[in-house]
């Protein structure tokens, strides 16, 4: 019985064993089947249900669409002097991991980039994973780099493009500049940015690994579109002879800032607008901002005695007698709200005596002119500030240019304002926006909108958008323009403007010397000035109207000693560079001798 019973018991577990064993069997099947089923099911989602999205997934993966960039367009003077333009770059970087002979290949770099080897192996060692060793260096680079590059594995070469200004601080202020990414920041630049811009492209490619482009797979999608070319209406010539009698002034007087514009009246082409200091748009970044800015449209000043031309013309134009005395100065007068000063010189130290319009301009008499302007009125007056354009922006399309200051409707009803503005103080302009007044006078007593447009042209050269003279309107009579010029030549001849004269020409003009408004509101600042003279040449068919303003100069504050010279070289070697005949005699420098030819001063 005890056999039996272990017997029994042997089997039992033998019985229970081959049903665990067929249990864990039966579970295994079962997991096994549940998954293959669901590995079914999952080929069957993604090979028949979402075909179409794993397909198209896959192709982007082996496939790209890139852009192919647009060639920025270039800025171009009236005579297609290039003042900006766009160039062929390359980048060159490295993937460290990829390099095997650290020394060989920063050997290899820096004698194509023109570097040192060690700094270049520092790089190398120093980094790990994507380096850019050199941005926008020259083409030729790239080939000596592409030559080297089967026995220099992780070193490459991207294309690029860089604006580059190849006149330097020429006309900067006009121009602007881009930023990193091509895009315009100042000047013309910014203004035009989408004419210049141009469309980009697009290209289809297959990719490798590293998800670059497989070169004979490129396929174009959508070509791309260069952008336009931009011509300005300045002459290069004439703004290198502006931004250097700027200079010179500069360097005897030393000022805070000075602009001066150079305008042909008759169509309100801007032929030169220099700003000083100026900058080099090539690395904007080493100045100071402000230095960007256009100061001869964006800010704001007193004009002084240029701005009786303004308050003159409108008495002109209303019939005031040129020969009727207007005030007696004795070089400073009492009047409600203030007092009205003189500035006096010999011979006319005791005042200017009886001053008519000419004398007012002939000598800059602030007494005789604040009564014109009080006899005029503050409704006449201010007609007349705006029919000039002094309460609007001129739109000569700089992007960035300032209206007059307003003055309220209170302020002009006191005649101690009115006084003011009638010789040029109290009120805030532009030096663009004087330029446009004498301008106008010049041009018969029509205003002309300025332009810094000349014209866009496509790539091909075709003009998309052709010149068209500034809108115009009457702003003064024939006759009033007529009178008011020969005003200012006799300023010129025998008056404050005699340092502008220029031999062999017949000049008008007028100088100016203002006071500088604290920035506060109260009164104006200690011994800071502005110096001034406008004017045009030559008088019996005027050519060029010439503005210079000189921003708190040392040593002189007078407009015929500080901005006066200015005016004359930029006159003298501009009009000679336009071939503009002589009109009037020219001056000799030694007395006529026996046997000796007079030489004359060009």
């Amino acid at each position: 019985m005890p056999n039996g019973g272990a017997k029994s018991s042997g089997e039992n577990l033998t019985s229970r064993h081959r049903a665990f064993v067929r249990d864990r069997t039966t579970f295994l099947f079962l997991a096994f089947a549940l998954a293959f089923v669901v590995i079914v099911g999952q080929l069957v989602h993604v090979q028949v249900i979402d075909r179409n999205f794993y397909r198209a997934k896959a192709a982007r993966i082996r496939y790209g669409t890139l852009t192919i960039s647009a060639s920025r367009g270039a800025i171009y003077d009236r005579n297609g002097r290039v003042l900006a333009m766009t160039i062929d770059t390359i980048s060159v970087f490295a993937n460290t991991r990829e390099i095997k002979d650290m020394s060989g290949t920063a050997l290899k770099v820096a004698q194509a980039l023109g570097m040192k080897a060690d700094e270049i192996e520092h790089q190398l060692r120093t980094h790990d994973g994507y380096l850019l060793l050199a941005k926008n260096v020259e083409p030729s680079v790239g080939d000596q780099l592409r030559k080297l590059r089967a026995g220099m594995p992780g070193v490459g070469c991207e294309q690029g493009t860089m604006r580059v200004y190849p006149l330097g601080s020429l006309a900067a202020q006009i121009v602007g500049f881009t930023n990193i990414d091509n895009k315009g920041i100042e000047g013309i630049e910014s203004v035009f940015d989408d004419k210049l811009t141009g469309k980009p492209g697009q290209f289809r490619a297959e990719l490798d690994s590293a998800r670059r482009v497989i070169s004979w797979t490129k396929r174009t999608i959508k070509d791309s579109e260069d952008g336009k070319n931009v011509y300005l209406t300045i002459d290069v010539t004439i703004q290198h002879i502006t931004e250097q009698a700027l200079a010179k002034m500069a360097k005897k007087y030393s000022p805070k800032g000075a602009y001066a514009i150079v305008t042909d009246p008759n169509t309100g082409e801007i032929l030169a607008l220099a700003n000083y200091p100026t900058y080099d748009p090539n690395k904007p970044r080493a100045v100071q901002p402000d230095l960007w800015r256009n100061k001869a449209v964006s800010d704001l000043y007193e004009p002084g005695s240029t701005l009786k031309v303004v308050t003159i013309a409108a008495g002109l134009n209303e019939g005031f007698s040129p020969h009727v005395p207007m005030a007696y100065c004795t070089g400073k007068e009492k009047m409600k709200g203030g007092r009205i000063p003189c500035v006096l010189h010999k011979p006319f130290l005791s005042g200017h005596g009886r001053a008519d319009m000419y004398r007012i301009i002939e000598y800059s008499c602030n007494i005789g002119a604040a009564h014109v302007a009080m006899k005029l009125g503050a409704d006449r007056l201010k007609r007349y500030e705006k029919a000039f354009g002094l309460m609007e922006r001129c739109r000569a399309g700089f992007g960035c240019e300032a209206p007059g200051y307003p003055i309220s409707e209170r302020e002009w009803r006191r005649p101690i304002k009115v006084a003011n503005v009638g010789f040029g103080q109290g009120i805030a302009v532009t030096p663009l926006q004087m330029a446009v007044v004498y301008a106008t006078i010049a041009n018969g007593g029509v205003r002309v909108q300025p332009k810094i447009l000349h014209d866009i042209r496509d790539p091909d050269g075709t003009v998309s958008e052709p010149f068209k003279v500034g809108a115009s309107r009457r702003v003064i009579s024939k006759n009033a323009a007529v009178e008011m010029t020969k005003m200012l030549s006799m300023c010129v001849d025998i008056g404050t403007g005699k340092p502008a004269q220029i031999d062999g020409r017949t000049v008008a003009g007028k100088t100016g010397s203002a006071q500088i408004a604290r920035l506060d509101g109260d009164g104006y600042e200690k011994e800071a000035y502005i110096a001034s003279f406008m004017g045009f040449a030559p008088v019996s068919k005027p050519r060029l109207v010439i503005t210079v303003v000189v921003d708190r100069p040392k040593n002189s504050h007078w407009g015929a000693t500080v901005a006066a010279p200015v005016f004359q070289e930029i006159g003298e070697k501009s009009l000679w560079y336009l071939k503009v005949p002589s009109d009037a005699p020219m001056k000799k420098d030694i007395k006529s001798k026996p046997g000796v030819k007079p030489k004359t001063v060009a």
